[in-house]
């Protein structure tokens, strides 16, 4: 899961998000308590933010049993008051907040009952952004249903009523739903071109900056999700300045935007190994939770990433205690626990996965261990021998599936390694014929009358491009001008005493490259010589020296242009030369 957000951070961070309205000192029920008193005492606009501040409260704690009855008794006061007055739309607000609260309690089979009246009311008196976002409700309890048909019928319908209207806000919320959709069947590229073109139609409605900040966050877990880290940090970038648009419009701060904003760098630090960034970013979320929102499985992560498996290991503990259901900690556990050369408690913490597995797929099995337990109680000799052949069959398994698993792991080994030596020894042997071509053209110039033993390709552009191409490749190698990340086009051309057009046309003509490109070639083939001639030297240090000033971009470029990574190369290489 690079991609989703577990639904214990989501209303870990709701809570988050309704912190700002209970004061520092009291507690959520001593808040509670105190708004009660006073409410009936309250008129006008005042009561409306008592009471708004009380449903906050409770809608933060939805989850707890038998906190949505008294949230939908207190919205049942409000609606009624807001009749009295004749405000709609507050009446509209709460009927949105009723659907959205039955969301969170994950009832959607209510949520799909209670919509249509809500839809009703909110369409007769043209209440668009709650009916929008009504609509999505119902759209997302269809999509958690697995009714992926339905919740794309209905997404669609926002988007062909909003598109009638001209309604951009309408159309990016509907655009929104359908990328989540796209998303869950992990149609990634689609799901990233409903958000950009999200992005594009919210990004001058102040009304919705609310679900930009939102579709930005998706947008960023989308691409962590393809392992475009580069572009998923650039996209966080952006997400601040919507939240701090964000934040000047409602005149309030936005906890909750920011706190959803940091878990995406958590996820994109940690995933890039920049392990103590992630953890500043962890901080941060602790800090504007007050400690409400435990990042023991990130903790967990970063540790394991940073070597420290005993701190790892106390993070994954912490939060197998709080998500006991989890299987992403338990499973970071089981390789903490591997390098740590722990393998009793490796077989024990698999045998226990292995076991978690069986019961989620399988209900007879459930019904099984029910029935050793009672007999267990009923005659002590007997279920201890029906324990003892179970462990026997969890640990034959576990051995079995453990051998399938490693013998898979070697066998991908095996083919990486094989393919991995197969471009290295390609990338030799087009040296080798770059070597040797070279020196037919040396020889040919030295006697021009003589035939060579081979024939040299025909010359691409015309000479005085050759030249000019011959002169780049020589001031490149001077004065180390190649590795010279700060250099300029402006400065190449002056010293060629050329100009851009000219030059950038004998490059494409003789080796069909930009400039440029041209540059970045003779950069990796630099740096590929000197991880061939220096191996005391770092792979980071190397691509530094080579001008690359970020190691993603040189990882990224080497391995487009070899095939193959800077470190699987120098392994290769190193074991060549043993």
């Amino acid at each position: 899961m690079k991609y989703k957000i577990s639904s214990v951070i989501l209303f870990a961070a709701a809570a988050v998000w309704l912190a700002p309205c209970a004061s520092a000192q009291d507690s959520p029920q001593q808040r509670k308590d105190s708004l009660r008193r006073v409410i009936s005492a309250m008129q006008g606009p005042e009561k409306k933010r008592a009471y708004d501040e009380l449903t906050n409260i409770y809608y933060a704690e939805v989850l707890k049993d038998g906190v949505i009855d008294t949230l939908f008794a207190i919205y049942d006061v409000m609606d009624a008051e807001a009749r009295k007055e004749g405000d709609v739309a507050r009446q509209g607000t709460i009927r949105t907040n009723r659907l959205a609260a039955l969301g969170n309690k994950r009832l959607f089979d209510d949520v799909i009952r209670e919509a249509p009246e809500a839809l009703d009311f909110l369409s007769e008196n043209e209440l668009w952004k709650d009916y929008y976002q009504s609509c999505i409700l119902l759209s997302s309890a269809y999509r958690r249903k697995g009714d992926h048909d339905r919740a794309l019928a209905e997404a669609q319908k926002v988007y062909d009523r909003a598109k009638e209207r001209d309604d951009r806000g309408g159309m990016g919320m509907a655009l929104q739903a359908i990328s989540r959709l796209y998303k869950d069947q992990r149609r990634f590229s689609e799901a990233e071109a409903c958000m950009r073109e999200c992005v594009v139609l919210l990004k001058d409605e102040k009304l919705y900056l609310n679900i930009l900040a939102s579709v930005y966050n998706d947008l960023v877990y989308n691409l962590i999700g393809q392992e475009r880290y580069d572009e998923a940090l650039q996209a966080a970038i952006e997400t601040e300045a919507v939240n701090r648009r964000y934040e000047e419009a409602a005149k309030s701060p936005q906890p909750l935007a920011w706190c959803s904003l940091w878990l995406t760098y958590v996820d994109i630090y940690r995933q890039t190994g920049e392990y103590d960034k992630a953890r500043v970013y962890v901080d941060k979320i602790d800090s504007i939770s007050r400690g409400k929102v435990k990042m023991y499985k990130e903790l967990g992560h970063i540790y394991y990433g940073k070597k420290q498996y005993p701190e790892a290991l106390e993070m994954l503990d912490k939060a197998i205690e709080a998500s006991p259901n989890g299987l992403e900690q338990k499973a970071l556990k089981l390789v903490t626990l591997a390098e740590m050369k722990e393998s009793q408690k490796v077989g024990e913490l698999f045998r226990e996965v292995i076991g978690e597995l069986e019961t989620r797929h399988n209900a007879a099995f459930n019904a099984q261990l029910d029935e050793i337990k009672t007999q267990y109680e009923v005659d002590k000799h007997i279920a201890e021998k029906k324990r003892n052949r179970n462990y026997f069959l969890f640990a034959l398994g576990g051995c079995i599936l453990l051998v399938i698993l490693l013998g898979v792991a070697s066998y991908y080994n095996r083919v990486v390694t094989r393919k991995n030596i197969g471009l290295y020894k390609r990338i030799k042997e087009q040296d080798r014929l770059e070597e040797e071509l070279a020196q037919m053209k040396a020889l040919s110039m030295l006697r021009p009358g003589e035939k060579t033993s081979g024939e040299l390709p025909p010359p691409s552009g015309d000479r005085q491009q050759r030249e000019l191409v011959d002169r780049l490749h020589d001031y490149l190698l001077r004065d180390r001008n190649l590795i010279n990340a700060d250099i300029s086009r402006d400065e190449v051309i002056s010293a060629l005493g050329t100009n851009k057009n000219s030059l950038s046309e004998a490059v494409k003509a003789v080796t069909g490259k930009t400039p440029m490109e041209y540059i970045r070639t003779m950069q990796l083939e630099e740096a590929r010589r000197m991880l061939d001639k220096h191996p005391e030297l770092t792979v980071e240090a190397i691509a530094f020296d080579c001008g690359f000033n970020a190691l993603n971009t040189f990882y990224r470029l080497f391995r487009k242009h070899y095939g193959i990574s800077p470190a699987e190369y120098r392994k290769i290489a190193d074991s060549f030369a043993d």
